[in-house]
């Protein structure tokens, strides 16, 4: 066997698979948030073509003083549902957050404070160190060399 004869089993070149794209999770989010706009958007117009969105109004006294609220005219109804849809949106977004960044600390927390338990432990038990080494010492069995 020489040097020909391993060269003449070369193994096939393998192709590079190119790098995994990173930020798929980013579409994600933008395609969530561009169909909830789009069914804001359908729903707003569906409730505008039904008509007038706020009937006929409110009055309101206050100390004596009579202050009439109009229903709704124009885009309200519409501003409504999209600050409904923002307010919707921020919650699916930051309750997560802030139910993830709350066990992260429960978590720091108790990490913490195992590690002060087990170094007053290790400090509190310090003397016996000693003489439980020597004991051992004392009392392990004798290797004995096999000749």
């Amino acid at each position: 066997m020489n040097d020909d004869d391993i060269t003449a089993f070369r193994a096939a070149p393998v192709a590079a698979q190119p790098p995994r794209r990173r930020g798929s999770w980013r579409w994600v989010f933008v395609a969530l948030f561009a169909l909830a706009l789009l069914a804001t958007l359908v729903l707003a117009a569906l409730i505008a073509s039904v008509g007038d969105l706020g009937g006929p109004g409110v009055n309101l006294t206050i100390d004596g003083e009579t202050v009439r609220l109009g229903g709704w005219h124009g885009g309200h109804g519409v501003l409504a549902l999209g600050g409904v849809l923002v307010a919707v949106l921020a919650v699916l977004c930051v309750v997560p957050v802030v139910v993830a960044l709350a066990l992260a600390i429960a978590a720091l927390g108790i990490g913490i404070a195992m590690f002060v338990v087990l170094a007053v432990t290790g400090v509190a038990l310090s003397p016996l160190l000693l003489p439980v080494a020597l004991l051992w010492w004392a009392f392990k069995p004798r290797r004995t060399v096999a000749a």
